[in-house]
């Protein structure tokens, strides 16, 4: 007898883990495979935003990345030079080296515009290499069945599931797979895209760049201060220093290629050590190589998110080079998206058509993101469209939605040319204290109602006894009332008056019901009158 789940993640990098998180803190417990043996012994992807860490607190483990990794305050912050757990954003080193960076005092410090986006917790620098383990142990402690070392080997998708064939790397046997839907969180050398059949748009190949891991000891040069990044302009040098987990952790990302008269075969260990003491500028520092890996940066983007039973997430669905720490915060975000989507609909409180808002919701922003890294990385606006940077408060928690799930939502796009969290309709809700908590944390697992009219509370008891859909209120003067969806997302807003209380029931129920089941039933129907 073929086993069913109810989804099946494939791939466990930091998205696909962050996936099994999310729906197994939804009630639902995913199987996810992954081909790698173990989690990653490298750093990788490292800057988590501020939107992320909302998301990693909602699921329990914000305390576990703080230990794990550093919060990242401002320069101003006092705690930057006394604290060893605290980071700054950016330090953008202006000549050629740290060393004379440091000398000289023409350090200048950049990137702190996310430290300005109003939130519960702040931002953290906690590379892949410590923070996937935490994901894992918190998605099997949460009743995900995760597996490393399977591989999903066949996939036939159908219309109402798909059938898998997944190979244990130890034994070598394969076994099959009945799912009610798949993610694939496969990155960008998965191939679950290309087995459904999912076309991709782009400009392919941007840069191919070198990382170099080293170990040395700079406590001397910068005199405490921790930071994200280096820019280091010389003539052996073009590159980024950053700084990892570890106090004497670093790496070096340096291109290659035509136009930089550097090839693959040029990085011999001697030459690595050559180009660090170089961006180093102090001969007598000592340096050990801890490894070194080639990639490329990349641009490509699904042309949907979803095809059947089958959803795209991460850089299974959008690539781009990592300018901007964007890429696995965007995979978190179509995460936890879908997963409160997923279980509404296998929990039976919402309609399947609930599932096709995730390719208009998040489609757009991962195309809109890619954009906005690769002008970061120096491709020309023309290239794409003429394309113009975007306040980075925006990009990292400003993106709007518009799609069936949300009711009222602005057009224009993902990107609003404004920074603006007002209750408005397809944005993230605005973060307000109520006592020792956040807005943020009233929300999770259910729709929330707030408004300082207690009629609206009572309103969502009603509905939630009647439709079973899970809704409740909280007491807040939001200037009328404000429906906010599980994902922390403004669903609905109504600033008019509604006095009757049996009124306010119609009214929220014909909202919700449009939201949940927005096909068939309601489509042709009007609101009631309000």
């Amino acid at each position: 007898m073929v086993p069913h789940v109810p989804v099946l993640i494939v791939g466990g990098g930091p998205v696909g883990l962050a996936a099994a998180l999310f729906l197994a803190r939804q009630g639902i417990r995913p199987l996810l495979v992954e081909r790698r043996g173990r989690t990653s012994p490298m750093p990788r992807a490292t800057h988590v935003t501020r939107r992320s860490m909302e998301l990693f607190r909602e699921a329990g483990i914000e305390p576990e990345i703080a230990r794990a990794g550093f919060e990242v305050v401002t320069a101003a912050d006092p705690r930057v030079l006394s604290d060893p757990h605290r980071t700054l954003p950016r330090l953008v080193v202006a000549v050629d080296s740290i060393a004379a960076g440091v000398r000289n005092a023409e350090i200048l410090e950049t990137g702190e515009e996310e430290l300005a986006v109003p939130g519960p917790c702040p931002p953290y620098w906690c590379g892949q290499d410590r923070l996937e383990p935490i994901l894992r142990a918190a998605a099997t402690r949460a009743g995900a069945d995760v597996r490393f070392g399977h591989e999903l080997v066949g996939l036939d998708p159908g219309r109402t599931g798909v059938t898998a064939r997944i190979r244990c790397g130890e034994t070598g046997s394969t076994r099959t797979v009945r799912a009610r839907y798949l993610v694939a969180a496969d990155g960008a050398g998965g191939r679950t895209a290309d087995r459904v059949g999912i076309p991709f748009t782009g400009l392919g190949t941007i840069a191919h760049r070198m990382t170099i891991l080293f170990r040395a000891n700079l406590d001397h040069l910068v005199r405490g201060r921790r930071f994200f990044m280096s820019m280091i302009e010389n003539p052996a040098f073009s590159g980024a220093i950053m700084q990892l987990n570890d106090r004497d952790r670093w790496a070096a990302a340096i291109g290659y290629g035509p136009t930089t008269g550097r090839t693959r075969a040029d990085f011999t260990p001697q030459h690595c050590l050559a180009l660090i003491r170089a961006a180093i500028g102090d001969d007598a520092v000592g340096v050990e190589l801890d490894g070194v890996f080639r990639w490329e940066a990349r641009h490509r983007v699904a042309r949907t998110y979803r095809s059947g039973p089958v959803f795209l997430a991460g850089d299974a669905a959008h690539l781009h080079p990592p300018s901007g720490g964007f890429g696995s915060n965007v995979g978190f975000q179509d995460a936890h998206n879908l997963a409160w989507k997923i279980a509404a609909v296998c929990r039976g409180w919402a309609g399947e058509d609930l599932l096709d808002s995730y390719d208009p919701e998040r489609r757009p922003v991962g195309s809109a993101t890619a954009e906005q890294s690769l002008l970061l990385d120096g491709v020309p606006a023309e290239r794409l469209g003429g394309a113009t940077p975007c306040d980075p408060r925006t990009l990292i928690m400003g993106y709007r939605y518009d799609s069936p799930a949300v009711l009222g939502a602005r057009p224009g796009g993902p990107f609003p040319p404004v920074f603006d969290l007002s209750w408005s309709p397809g944005t993230r809700m605005p973060h307000v204290r109520i006592g020792p908590v956040s807005t943020l944390d009233l929300v999770g697992r259910r729709f929330t109602v707030f408004s300082g009219d207690p009629g609206w509370h009572q309103a969502a008891d009603r509905v939630r006894t009647r439709s079973g859909v899970p809704v409740r209120g909280h007491l807040l003067d939001v200037g009328g009332v404000a429906l906010v969806r599980p994902d922390g997302f403004v669903a609905w807003r109504h600033t008019g008056a509604v006095p009757d209380d049996a009124d306010k029931a119609r009214l929220l129920s014909w909202v919700l019901g449009r939201i949940v089941r927005p096909a068939r039933t309601y489509r042709e129907s009007s609101a009631p009158a309000s």
